[in-house]
């Protein structure tokens, strides 16, 4: 099985000078958007997933378009994290908003995540595992019980291509979800996905069930100009 893992195009997080809460993709943004779809037009995909935020939503048009009658589901649990906080940013200057982000980073370990970000962080990923688990299994998809690593079972893991638009913290709750690595607070920028790469997974067959390698991450070889690989 196959799961090609795509961040959204880039978004256009200032209207006006201003923090946009739910942004659109940008003139960048679209163009990313519709090079990384055109990469994937001979190809066959189970199923489009698709965060219901703005900037994912509208990645996923040139998707669906190339990807025809191919069915797209759109989650809420795959959106990006919107903590209290982040939410206060709303109409605030970039300033204000590179300052915050700034302060935020830079915290001690157990401050951050015992204290702060952390514990909206932990709420945050286990609502993705939990909404993950239960449409992954709907769909044949299931944990195996092993004392070595992360072992899934699958059906008919050769004929299976799955596509995930999202965003930077869900791609890091996902990779850390399939390659059974640890999960921390900033695990997101350990692995930051620039904008429409493409990252994928996929399952190889071992004694009890199967487990997923990371086969490609951050691919944008099919970008015309360094100007667009953004993130």
């Amino acid at each position: 099985m196959e799961i090609v893992l795509i961040r959204h195009g880039q978004p256009g997080w200032a209207h006006g000078g201003k923090y946009t809460l739910d942004p659109s993709l940008t003139e960048v943004g679209l163009e990313q958007a519709s090079l990384s779809a055109s990469m994937l037009m001979s190809q066959r995909f189970e199923e489009l997933w698709s965060s219901d935020l703005k900037r994912a939503k509208e990645t996923l048009v040139p998707f669906e378009s190339v990807l025809k009658n191919t069915p797209v589901y759109v989650f809420s649990w795959l959106s990006e994290m919107q903590d209290d906080r982040e939410k206060s940013l709303f109409g605030k200057s970039q300033e204000e908003i590179n300052n915050f982000f700034i302060e935020r980073n830079t915290r001690p370990f157990k401050e951050w995540v015992n204290n702060y970000h952390g514990n909206y962080f932990s709420e945050y990923s286990s609502n993705i595992i939990r909404n993950l688990d239960k449409e992954i299994s709907s769909r044949g998809i299931s944990i195996v019980e092993s004392d070595i690593d992360k072992v899934f079972s699958i059906e008919n893991p050769d004929e299976r291509k799955l596509l995930i638009i999202s965003h930077a913290g869900t791609m890091s709750v996902l990779l850390s979800y399939f390659l059974n690595i640890p999960l921390y607070p900033w695990t997101w920028r350990k692995y930051l996905p620039i904008h429409g790469a493409h990252t994928s997974l996929r399952s190889t067959k071992i004694e009890g069930g199967h487990i997923f390698r990371l086969k490609k991450f951050n691919d944008t070889s099919f970008y015309e100009s360094e100007d667009l690989r953004t993130y």
